[in-house]
């Protein structure tokens, strides 16, 4: 299982299911949408093998990504 998070840059409908091309690093990557739906151009979203499964709302974008018992120090 790959988990990656990706922002959609933008939507289309193919045979009856909510795709989009959605920005993975440097990449432009097609993903299934519609288990994001109704989703939006620009919004954040966690993809599993291609299918986006979450969005990721604002307030967490911002957070320092926080490993519990992680002290942030560098041995």
């Amino acid at each position: 299982m790959n988990l990656v998070y990706g922002e959609i840059v933008a939507l289309s409908c193919e045979e009856e299911m909510q795709t989009g091309k959605v920005r993975v690093g440097g990449a432009i990557k097609r993903v299934v949408l519609d288990l994001v739906s109704p989703a939006q151009i620009g919004e954040t979203i966690l993809l599993c093998d291609g299918v986006a499964i979450a969005k990721v709302n604002a307030e967490r974008q911002t957070e320092n990504n926080y490993v519990p018992g992680d002290t942030g120090k560098t041995h």
